[in-house]
């Protein structure tokens, strides 16, 4: 297991074993896009499944043309030729997970995943992905990463085929609402402005937001500024307070709070964390 050589990726992998199994994760990361991101194989050896966070790209898997965006879900089937790249003025921010294995194309053929390429509006779903991300970080033997990780895919795919039978159409105003907040993490926002946007109360907006998101117009607000955070900890030199000052939080205390509360630990502690394990992977 090692992290991702890519410069804009935070990512695992684990070779693929000489005995086939019937499942095996390949890679798992989260990648925060920028000019220099292109995808392209021209026979895929593994089933892709990515989460857009947020941004927009294109993506071609043979010979049609996607446009995945925030929210949505794409599942790049075995063997395909596909390539993708993100966006240059709104760049992808996305979480994923490759998977290999005997019994993987049949496990989404059984759910029927595997007439169809892109997913939209998935939002309640990214919380899997990221459990996927936390267990291959474990340090637990490999065959229980993969039990876990099987788990948690066997979860994904059963919603996914739940929001493909009852699909339904996000309102305008609600979909107004996360394009409002996609554009402004980096202010201090409160809820009240948030449901002013379309001119509508409170508790009107945040049970709406949640029926479609699967969590309240302010937390989905506060975790896009955590994603943010955490990019700006690993991959930049900023101070505490200039990361605090450009998301918008009042105090450098404030912001340190929400970190503690979102991931566990304080952001000095991640950012060690996260050097260390950078460190340690550039000298395998």
């Amino acid at each position: 297991m090692k992290g991702s050589a890519f410069r804009c990726e935070d990512a695992y992998y684990f070779l693929y074993p000489d005995h086939n199994p019937s499942f095996w994760v390949t890679h798992a990361g989260i990648s925060y896009c920028d000019e220099t991101y292109k995808m392209s194989r021209a026979s895929s050896a593994s089933v892709v499944i990515e989460y857009v966070y947020k941004g927009t790209g294109t993506l071609w898997v043979e010979q049609c043309e996607y446009h995945p965006s925030g929210g949505d879900i794409y599942i790049l089937p075995e063997h395909s030729k596909h390539s993708y790249y993100p966006d240059p003025d709104d760049p992808w921010t996305k979480i994923f997970v490759n998977l290999r294995g005997t019994a993987v194309t049949g496990l989404i053929q059984s759910f029927g995943l595997h007439e169809r390429i892109v997913y939209h509006q998935c939002q309640g779903l990214s919380p899997i992905f990221e459990s996927i991300f936390e267990i291959v970080k474990k340090d637990i033997p490999i065959d229980q990463v993969m039990e876990e990780c099987g788990m948690m895919v066997m979860k994904l795919l059963l919603r996914l085929s739940q929001y493909e039978t009852n699909e339904h159409e996000i309102p305008e105003e609600v979909q107004t609402v996360k394009r409002f907040i996609d554009s402004k993490y980096y202010r201090n926002l409160t809820m009240n402005e948030i449901a002013a946007s379309v001119y509508r109360s409170n508790d009107y907006i945040k049970k709406r937001f949640k029926q479609y998101y699967g969590v309240t117009p302010y937390a989905y607000y506060l975790d896009l500024k955590m994603t943010h955070a955490k990019y700006m900890l690993r991959r930049t030199n900023l101070s505490i307070k200039q990361i605090a000052d450009r998301l918008g939080f009042k105090s450098d205390r404030y912001f340190s709070k929400r970190f503690r509360e979102a991931t566990g630990i304080t952001a000095t502690q991640y950012r060690k964390k996260e050097m260390s394990r950078e460190g340690s992977t550039s000298g395998e």
